[in-house]
Formats: C-alpha cells, structure tokens, sequence
C-alpha cells in the first residue's frame, strides 16, 4: 500500500508527465498553426486570384471601350491579405504590330492595397497659341475628337502635318464626321480592314456641356480627348450593317463588364438599341499615307487628328 502511494505521489515522476504533457501541447499546438496558416495562405491566394482575375476583366473592358484597339498586354500582380496591386501594360493594335502605349496600376480584393503615385507631366499648347495636345507615356499624341452637333471654334487638320512626313509608315488618325451617321448611311463604301467606330453615346445634357463649353472657352482646349470616347473595332472591311453585328454585341457586353460606373449607364440604354440604329460620330483608320489622305477627302469629314505611327514593316 505505501510503495503505491510513493509512487502516485513520485514528484519527479509527476514533473515528467507534466513535461510530456506540455511537449504534447506544444507540439498540438504546433500542427494546429501549421494547417491554420496552410488553410488560410490557400483562402488568401484563392480569393486573391478570383479578385485579381475578374478586375483585369473589367479593368481591360474599359481600356477597349475607351482607347481605340487598346487592350492590356501583360500584368503583374503583387498580392497581399485577400487583395494587391496589379502593374499592367496598355497596347494598342497598329494593324500590322501592336505596341506598348502606357503602364498603370490597379488595386484588386476584398481589402484592395491603398495605390499612392507621384509624377509629373503637361500639355502643350497651354498659351492658346495652338492647341493643347496630350502625349501618351510612349510618346504618341493622344487623338482629338469634335462632335458633329456642337459648333467649334476651330477643328484639328493634320492632313497638311501627314503631308510631310517621310517613310513607309502606317497612321493612326481620328476623322470626325460633319453629322452622325447610321451605319448603312455611312459616308464610306467600304472602310479599311482595321476600323474604330466612334459610337454616339452622349446624352443630351452632355452635349449641351460640349456646346458651351466650345462657346465659352478657348478653341485650343475645346473638342473631346481620346479617353472620353467609346467605340468598337472591326477588324474586318465593313461593306454593310451585318459586318458590325457580333462587334456590336462585344461592345454591349464590355460596356456591362467594364470597371466605369459610366459605362455601364451607357450600357442600360443600349442594351436595347439596335445596331442598324445607332449614331457614328467618326472613325479611328490605319493607313499608309497616301490612304490616309485619299480618305481625308470624303467631304464629310469634318477634322482629323493623327495619333500613333508606326513603320510600315
């Protein structure tokens, strides 16, 4: 009876079970952290990967609606708690190569990452001496667009500019129409392979905004920037209004994906509208010079402004 009660109460049998009790705690403990970090390090980069996938869709949405054969070419994300950073290249399709045009950033997640930029830029023209033309991060002027239905002061002509160039080149230039025209009304018979349709998506108090805007201030500053307009490409001749049908339908489901609150107001008001009855105000071509300038002639061209050039080869 007392060897078994000696042994029950062996201090030094009791301090070793305490020990193997708190080795098998720790090591308890030790497995219980290592599956809870797994678990969460794979809902961390789950979810980050869903996030991170469905911005760049309506990130690349909106960068097709609003540059002319834009689109993004390459993203590289940095990823955090349940979001991060996405760095992405903007190309621009030039009919024979595309090239990279601009980077930027977008955050993505549950709990996007703050983006803080710095930088410094301009414009040139800010005198009023001529007018105020944006550059693009490669060095391209960014396209000028005029309304048909507001009254400017001055429209841009670069056909003289065009004119003087030297080289196999190919050019991108904006026309903007005298009127706006349905798509079997078209001024053209047939357009080149590459064409961006700069569709009329402007409510009536915006256009208002344009045609007091082009009464009250400078002709330098007043015509619509490239980023302010929305649009779809072809890529093949446009002969007649079936050739658009299913670009048509592509730019109605990028207006309904795209990151841009606007776009998607513009989107339930075109959801129902055909396209044999929506409004072209003008089209972005691609062209060697002397193409260019042959269609610079249609009388229904109102202004055109010159964008990217890239060698014809």
């Amino acid at each position: 009876m007392n060897d078994f009660t000696d042994d029950v109460f062996d201090e030094r049998k009791i301090k070793k079970a305490i020990k193997k009790g708190k080795r098998k705690t720790i090591f308890t403990i030790g497995i219980i952290s290592v599956i809870v970090f797994v678990i969460l390090n794979i809902l961390n980069f789950a979810i980050s990967a869903y996030y991170s996938q469905k911005t760049f869709k309506q990130w690349d949405a909106y960068i097709r609606l609003s540059t002319p054969n834009g689109y993004i070419s390459e993203t590289v994300d940095s990823r955090g708690f349940l979001g991060g950073i996405s760095n992405y290249k903007v190309a621009k399709d030039m009919k024979i190569k595309s090239l990279v045009i601009e980077q930027k950033q977008y955050s993505f997640g549950l709990i996007p990452s703050v983006l803080i930029s710095r930088g410094s830029g301009g414009i040139i023209g800010v005198t009023g001496e001529d007018w105020q033309v944006s550059y693009k991060e490669n060095g391209w002027r960014e396209m000028m667009f005029f309304h048909p239905n507001v009254t400017y002061k001055k429209y841009k002509q670069d056909e003289e500019l065009i004119e003087k160039m030297q080289g196999d080149k190919i050019y991108e230039v904006a026309l903007s129409f005298d009127k706006p025209y349905k798509p079997n009304e078209l001024p053209f018979a047939v357009l080149p392979e590459m064409t961006w349709f700069w569709i009329n998506t402007y409510t009536n108090r915006e256009v208002k905004a344009f045609q007091k805007e082009a009464k009250e201030n400078d002709w330098s500053s007043t015509f619509i920037r490239e980023h302010d307009v929305l649009g779809f490409s072809t890529n093949s001749p446009f002969t007649s209004t079936a050739d658009l049908v299913y670009d048509y339908d592509r730019f109605l489901k990028l207006l309904q994906t795209s990151v841009s609150s606007e776009h998607k107001k513009v989107y339930s008001t075109f959801k129902n509208i055909k396209i044999e009855d929506i409004e072209i105000l003008g089209v972005v071509v691609y062209g060697t010079k002397d193409q260019i300038l042959e269609m610079m002639k249609e009388p229904s061209i109102r202004a055109a402004s010159l964008g990217g050039i890239v060698d014809n080869y």
